[in-house]
């Protein structure tokens, strides 16, 4: 990585520098945390879509315990659809831990094994997992308070009688302004987990930290996360093509009435086609979380650089080894104070104009000049 302010070029070229150069170690952390788990969601999700329609269809007819077997229709659809997704994001949010910390090791020319990065996370993983938390519960509490106050719209509108009209913009409001507020947070506190990882630093410190370090680069920070998750969307639609096809295999769409029987092919085929879609889905997500990381933690480095001058730190380490951690927080040097204000970091200020300066008597330099001879005599004699 150049010592130096990163361009947009620097961190793509560097996220992908550090997921090739050590791909085992990161795709194995990333399998472990989001890939099993996502995984599970897509072979739950898809092999149960059939037992579901089933169920609601039973629950429609108005047969026997039709309330009963809706209850359970919808306690299944939001195990299989919100469940699983939720623990899936909380154990993605944990995995940008160790993808920082590969990725700082990698800026100062080492390598990190698997258990090297978790002993780098040493006494910073309850943190880490702390943040992850206290999202889930901010998510959890900013959605309810969301859906209070839609429902507090429909229910003024209906009271009123207005159109239909009025119960659309009100929701569009509602989830416009809702998405906005989450992206704005979001980008805001995006250098929250790299900041523990490389820092050491406490939940609200960190925040803290990643608050002051996207002051004035906020659209940076959200353009260059925006590029690269439409990016890896992209990849990941293309790579979920077998999965819906096996999908829709299962859930017999092809077949609606039931008349094609698994030995006839097409019921091992499609499930066959399901999880290798699966599988390649998988593959894909843990690769575009890898570099992912990557780029959030490098954007973190850029600014550091730019307000704190990281990358001297990190030459100085590189040197002569001192600091030993230069990723750690820095010491703010006292801002010497001038009639102009607050002068710049590690500056001097210089003498305040106007006031009275005493000068001393000059220097003299080597020994004192000879005087001059004195014409004291009428007739020019000494």
């Amino acid at each position: 990585m150049p010592l130096r302010p990163l361009g947009l070029g620097d961190v793509l070229s560097g996220a992908f520098t550090v997921f090739r150069r050590n791909a085992r170690v990161l795709l194995l952390w990333s399998f472990l945390l989001s890939g099993i788990v996502g995984l599970l969601t897509q072979l739950v999700s898809s092999l149960t879509r059939a037992s579901l329609q089933t169920r609601l269809f039973s629950a429609l007819d108005g047969g026997r315990d039709a309330a009963t077997v809706a209850a359970g229709a919808v306690t299944l659809f939001a195990l299989v659809s919100i469940g699983l997704p939720f623990l899936s994001g909380l154990l993605r949010g944990f995995l940008v831990a160790p993808i920082a910390v590969d990725t700082g090791q990698r800026v100062l020319g080492r390598r990190a094994t698997f258990r090297g990065t978790w002993s780098l996370l040493a006494g910073r993983r309850w943190s880490v997992v702390g943040w992850v938390l206290l999202q889930a519960l901010a998510g959890v509490v900013f959605g309810g308070g969301l859906l209070a106050l839609g429902v507090g719209f429909v229910a003024a509108l209906a009271a009123s009688r207005a159109s239909w009209g009025w119960f659309l913009l009100a929701i569009l409001v509602l989830g416009l302004g809702g998405g906005v507020v989450v992206v704005w947070l979001t980008t805001r506190f995006a250098f929250t987990v790299p900041t523990i990882a490389l820092e050491g630093r406490s939940v609200f410190s960190a925040a803290a930290q990643s608050w002051r370090l996207t002051r004035g680069a906020f659209w940076r920070t959200f353009g260059i996360m925006l590029l690269v998750n439409a990016a890896f969307a992209v990849a990941a639609g293309i790579a979920s093509f077998p999965l819906s096809a096996g999908s829709a295999l299962v859930g017999g769409v092809f077949d609606p009435l039931g008349q094609t029987s698994a030995s006839s092919g097409v019921g091992a085929g499609a499930v066959v086609l399901l999880v290798v879609g699966a599988l390649l889905v998988i593959a894909v997500q843990c690769t575009a979380d890898v570099l992912t990381g990557a780029v959030v933690t490098l954007l973190a480095v850029d600014r550091r650089i730019r307000t704190e001058g990281l990358d001297q730190r990190i030459a100085a380490h590189l040197d002569t080894g001192d600091p030993a951690d230069p990723f750690a927080p820095a010491t703010p040097l006292p801002a010497a104070r001038g009639p102009w204000g607050p002068s710049p970091q590690g500056w001097v200020a210089g003498p305040q104009w106007g006031a009275p300066q005493q000068w001393g008597p000059p220097q003299q330099w080597g020994p004192p000049a000879p005087e001059p001879p004195r014409w004291n005599g009428p007739d020019g004699t000494p």
